[in-house]
């Protein structure tokens, strides 16, 4: 029995060392594309934006989806506002799914700026049935606009938005468009500079994903949609937690092309407390897995050269591959106690897993420095410790990821939960699901803990630095909530 369990934990370590490496491959493959981008500084349809006609200005609708945003719904208005385009051409709808005092705060600012010559109204429901997908989409019904410019609650547009982006869709095959994201809090701490990080690098990739015309998971904010595109596909689907990201999928399956314009940036918020970071990537997690096997068939049907579709296979389940990291957490106590790794294939299968989390941590470091415009020197020393940090933080992530997709797997595809915004916010009542993470948390530090006791004891040392960065990762996420905690006490 044990010799079976033995051979069952190698061959799940051995196949998840195999995805890590195509993944890391395909990525530094994409991460080179993105660097020579960036030497250049503008793709080929950013230069595009200049070469209109200026006379071509189609009608726009800005929609702002709200739901109990009353810490950042005021701003949200005012920079809508602010948008530059030619009069008569541009409407801003506030889709309100709110309950509380945010609906009074927003209809203030509604008046005040449609007294100021704005065409802005405030849209409303009776129910918040399929939530932000149903908010939008009972929007865009009262819509007039030949294009869709959408904003979360917690962006922040620069004036110019639209004039940068709206002359790309003069190719009539430019289904939506995606623009950079900032974050106006990344230095509050080193959750926040973390995340700042991750994103940062996602939109680095996506650089050279766009450059290289493959496939992309692409925002729902800070970004365009032509009408035309989304009615053939039918709108938002409210069957998934990420409608963003499904929509994106069946536009890019539907032959539509997609633009990424990384020099047009939006400014956001972000989590600043590991709770409400807890939650939102959990969410992210579900969505994003449940999309992946939601159009995995479609995917594989689609007439595809073969990189592009590997890089298909990688984007769509990419956040598959950050949850078996879990599973690997998972095998590494029963992997320490049973295998001695003195066979060739787990003895270099674990050497090329650390090969690979160096060359991948180092690539994804330095991208997400570059995405996040991140340009501090710092000595080398901090450089490395950063860096580690940056890598260990996203084995907490593979947690919320794993529980995401065990959810998504017993078909809870539709519990949103929205993440809370500003200091006040965060003090909110929490979902239920954070209790979860936060005690899967406890137990995976301890679990980890006892397995490089093990590992020591048994001279079992190939899996030890994992379980040592796993300590780190999870220790800093109980530390962070243990301050958290204290301080909502306090306050």
């Amino acid at each position: 029995m044990l010799a079976l369990l033995s051979w069952f934990c190698q061959a799940v370590f051995l196949v998840v060392v195999a995805y890590f490496a195509l993944y890391v491959l395909l990525e530094l493959r994409v991460f080179l594309i993105s660097r020579k981008v960036e030497r250049r500084k503008l793709t080929e349809l950013a230069h595009s934006s200049s070469e209109v006609e200026a006379h071509w200005w189609p009608s726009v609708s800005v929609l702002l989806p709200i739901c109990n945003e009353s810490e950042v719904v005021e701003r949200l208005i005012d920079a809508a506002c602010r948008l530059r385009y030619p009069a008569g051409l541009l409407e801003i709808l506030v889709l309100d799914d709110s309950s509380d005092g945010t609906t009074a705060l927003a209809c203030a600012k509604i008046e005040h700026h449609a007294a100021l010559g704005v065409d802005i109204r405030l849209i409303k429901r009776h129910d918040r049935k399929g939530y932000k997908a149903g908010n939008l989409v009972n929007g865009i019904q009262q819509s007039r606009g030949e294009f869709f410019a959408l904003f979360d609650a917690d962006f922040v547009p620069p004036a110019d938005f639209l004039l940068e982006t709206i002359p790309c869709f003069k190719d009539p095959k430019l289904g939506f468009l995606q623009t950079g994201i900032g974050y106006e809090n990344r230095d509050v701490s080193f959750l926040t500079r973390f995340q700042a990080m991750e994103m940062g690098h996602q939109q680095y990739v996506t650089v050279g994903l766009s450059e290289d015309g493959d496939m992309a998971s692409l925002s729902g904010s800070s970004c365009v949609w032509r009408k035309v595109c989304v009615d053939a596909l039918g709108g938002w689907n409210a069957s998934t937690v990420t409608e963003d990201v499904d929509l994106g999928y069946r536009a890019q399956f539907g032959e539509w092309k997609y633009a990424y314009l990384r020099n047009v940036v939006s400014m956001s918020v972000l989590p600043e407390t590991i709770s409400a970071y807890r939650i939102q990537r959990e969410r992210w997690g579900r969505g994003l897995i449940h999309s992946g096997f939601k159009h995995v068939k479609l995917m594989l049907l689609q007439r595809m050269p073969f990189m592009k579709r590997m890089h298909a296979i990688s984007v769509m389940f990419s956040s598959v591959l950050l949850a078996s990291i879990y599973v690997l957490i998972l095998l590494s106590l029963p992997l320490a106690y049973l295998v001695h790794f003195d066979g060739a294939f787990m003895r270099w299968g674990a050497i090329a897993f650390f090969g690979l989390a160096v060359l991948w941590g180092l690539e994804n470091a330095f991208g997400a420095r570059h995405g996040a415009r991140f340009d501090g020197k710092r000595s080398a020393v901090q450089a490395l410790w950063d860096t580690y940090r940056y890598i260990a933080m996203f084995l907490p992530m593979a947690w919320y990821y794993f529980v995401g997709g065990v959810r998504a797997l017993f078909g809870v595809y539709g519990d949103f939960n929205r993440t809370p915004k500003g200091k006040s916010d965060d003090r909110s009542m929490m979902p239920r699901i954070n209790a979860v993470l936060l005690a899967g948390e406890v137990f995976t530090f301890l679990y980890s803990a006892i397995a490089v006791v093990i590992g020591v004891q048994r001279g079992n040392y190939f899996l030890i630095p994992l379980n040592a960065t796993v300590c780190v990762g999870f220790g800093m996420a109980l530390y962070w909530s243990w301050r958290e905690r204290r301080m909502s006490r306090h306050v």
